[in-house]
């Protein structure tokens, strides 16, 4: 096709809108405009669910990587000087920071009365140093009541709400309604048993954190009758800068006597629902997809069907099929091009704005709509590719008939 035959399906399509009901030129742009506001609206929701989702329970549970005490060719039961082990991992670049926790297992006891009828319940007990914790986990952003303070006493101890009870949640088995300034009985599981007095509550709906007590590095050493161990080490990092599996790799090289842990491994439940919503959102792409394709087919056909007899005269004066199609491809271009200019005005310049200032509360935090620029660049290219196909498919029906019955009718 030559440039002339370029120029005069510009022509012919630039005529054909110009000439048309300005009010149904509005009409299927404001119904893409939809389509595609749809589109994104969704993706860009649930992909904002998920990473939400992975992002609370990085957080507050697992970091982005969990060192933990070598198993080959001997089991050990802790990580031996953690202190210097941390060291060495930190001074890999892009590694923000590290903590190290005690794992211990207890029973606690709470008399809410004060008429010796004890409650009981089981949960994990975690020994942390508050003041590095809080750089790396955000346990200490959570808190319904108390305070997670950096000089957490040996004798006080940091219950999640899930354990403690109330805080309207529902649990088969916690304390009761136990209240910051409460004792505590804890028997650990070695035997030896502590009176704690609560500091604080926290509640984090995602994860099983809030199942969970907190006590000082300290109490759990004097507990466990070692120093400068731990049960694990979390470690933050920027992935901005490497993969996780590029900063696993080099810290399994720095330490290779000790197993090495992805978040996405020990989040692989998590991973499975993250998965489902991101197959929601491709379906759902696929069918605004499709309406849009099909809005754009129907309105291209009944504008091309009630101009065959225009058709019909300009193919009866020289012009060639392949113009006539082409310029009804360049009316659906048109139409979808300026259907996606308006749905990313509607979602960046009012929708976006909106739940900036009125957040959509999620369990774990507020909705946000999250995008990547590839993400982005695909929907746009998917709308309008399928609007382009959508209109060359009439034109091309309508522009393939006999002259004289185009004419005649």
């Amino acid at each position: 096709m030559s440039g002339t035959d370029i120029k005069t399906a510009f022509f012919i399509a630039y005529k054909t809108i110009i000439k048309g009901h300005k009010s149904t030129v509005a009409l299927i742009i404001f119904i893409l405009s939809l389509s595609f506001f749809n589109l994104m609206f969704v993706s860009g929701f649930l992909s904002g669910f998920s990473d939400g989702i992975l992002r609370s329970m990085i957080d507050t549970s697992t970091s982005h990587i969990i060192v933990m005490p070598q198993e080959d060719p001997t089991r050990k039961e802790f990580i031996l000087d953690q202190n210097n082990v941390r060291a060495r991992i930190e001074t890999i670049p892009g590694v923000v920071g590290t903590t190290r926790h005690y794992q211990l297992g207890a029973s606690f006891a709470y008399d809410k009365e004060k008429d010796g009828k004890f409650k009981y319940v089981s949960a994990p007990v975690v020994g942390v140093n508050q003041e590095e914790e809080k750089k790396i986990l955000s346990v200490h952003e959570n808190m319904v009541a108390g305070e997670f303070p950096d000089d957490l006493k040996d004798d006080e101890i940091v219950l999640g709400a899930n354990l403690s009870g109330g805080f309207d949640i529902q649990q088969t088995a916690d304390l009761g309604g136990a209240s910051v300034g409460d004792k505590v009985q804890v028997t650990y599981s070695n035997g030896i048993a502590r009176t704690y007095t609560i500091k604080g509550i926290f509640k984090i709906t995602m994860g099983s954190v809030s199942n969970t007590a907190f006590i000082t590095a300290k109490e759990a050493e004097s507990v466990l009758s070692t120093y400068n161990n731990a049960s694990e080490i979390m470690v933050k990092v920027d992935l901005a800068k490497n993969t996780l599996d590029e900063y696993t790799e080099k810290i399994g090289t720095m330490v290779p006597n000790l197993k090495i842990e992805k978040y996405t491994n020990r989040l692989s439940a998590v991973g499975i629902l993250v998965n489902a919503f991101n197959i929601i959102s491709v379906i759902i792409t696929v069918i605004s997809i499709i309406v849009a394709a099909i809005t754009i087919f129907v309105m291209i056909y009944v504008n091309a069907v009630s101009k065959r007899r225009q058709i019909g005269i300009l193919k009866a004066i020289g012009i060639k099929e392949s113009i006539i199609e082409l310029s009804y491809i360049i009316q659906s271009l048109f139409y979808a091009t300026w259907g996606v200019i308006v749905g990313l005005m509607i979602i960046f310049w009012a929708v976006v704005p909106f739940l900036a200032v009125r957040p959509i509360p999620m369990p774990f935090g507020n909705a946000s709509l999250v995008y990547t620029s590839i993400g982005i660049f695909i929907n746009i290219s998917s709308l309008i590719i399928s609007g382009v196909l959508a209109g060359f498919i009439p034109a091309k029906i309508v522009a393939r008939e006999n002259i004289l019955k185009s004419i005649w009718g």
